[in-house]
């Protein structure tokens, strides 16, 4: 039998037949992916975050995702399971409000001038153009785009911008952290829900090129060679991509 039709019939024990060994060893089978995001997302962390701390926070997305993983439907629980565990991961992270005011304003000012660059040229700008442009190293560049990231993974809509000019979290300006109810965190969840669809949903091409630059954090050059295509196809696949999620997300905003 082959590791895929064992896995199957695991599936159809828990879900079909109430089997919770089966259920166990579905878990004990899929922790090496939590340990591989978990590892993964360790290198953009502050140093006062353990491995371990990440590692238990993708378990509880594991869990999730075994609980609410449809078998039945021709989705692979190793794509379904990353996006529920980086997700996971990242709720915890966001409630550290690890990234200082000096990383955000950097990240802004390296978003605009990559918007600006990407609209002179006609092409995704390299970091060191970027740097050029607002006057910093490539290095800061690519540190910057890195930590930042994993803040915005998922959370296409957390962030709006203000009058005057900064970014203010939403949640920060509609409720008290501290004074989450039932209701508002039942929104979350069907938010994120809606999210993993909306991903799912997009073609497989656009998800490679998702994966690849957010999961692997390869740049848009290492995808194009990976994918076979110019750095500019994979940067018009990404935007198409995050436009599509993006509009996903406002269709469902009251």
């Amino acid at each position: 039998m082959t590791n895929d039709a064992a896995e199957h019939d695991l599936w159809i024990a828990y879900k079909e037949q109430g089997d919770d060994s089966a259920r166990d060893d579905l878990i004990i089978k899929h922790m090496r992916i939590v340990k591989y995001v978990a590892g993964r997302m360790a290198m953009h962390v502050p140093s006062s975050v353990e491995l371990d701390d990440l590692v238990g926070w993708g378990t509880l997305g594991l869990l999730d995702a075994v609980e609410k993983f449809d078998h039945t439907q021709n989705i692979k629980f190793t794509t379904y399971s990353t996006i529920r565990i980086r997700g996971a991961i990242i709720d915890q992270i966001r409630t550290l409000d690890w990234a200082p005011r000096s990383l955000r304003a950097l990240a802004r000012k390296v978003g605009g001038a990559r918007d600006k660059l990407r609209h002179e040229k006609g092409s995704e700008p390299s970091y060191a153009e970027i740097g050029e442009e607002i006057n910093s190293t490539e290095e800061q560049v690519e540190e910057c785009l890195m930590q930042i990231q994993t803040a915005h993974v998922l959370s296409l809509d957390d962030y709006m911008p203000s009058g005057e000019g900064d970014d203010n979290r939403k949640i920060d300006m509609v409720s008290n952290p501290d004074g989450s109810t039932p209701e508002t965190d039942a929104e979350v969840v069907e938010r994120q829900e809606f999210l993993v669809q909306e991903i799912l949903a997009l073609s497989d091409q656009q998800q490679k090129v998702l994966n690849l630059y957010y999961y692997e954090e390869l740049t848009l050059k290492e995808i194009g060679a990976v994918l076979d295509v110019s750095e500019s196809r994979v940067s018009q696949i990404h935007s198409a991509a995050i436009k599509k999620l993006r509009k996903a997300v406002r269709s469902q905003t009251p």
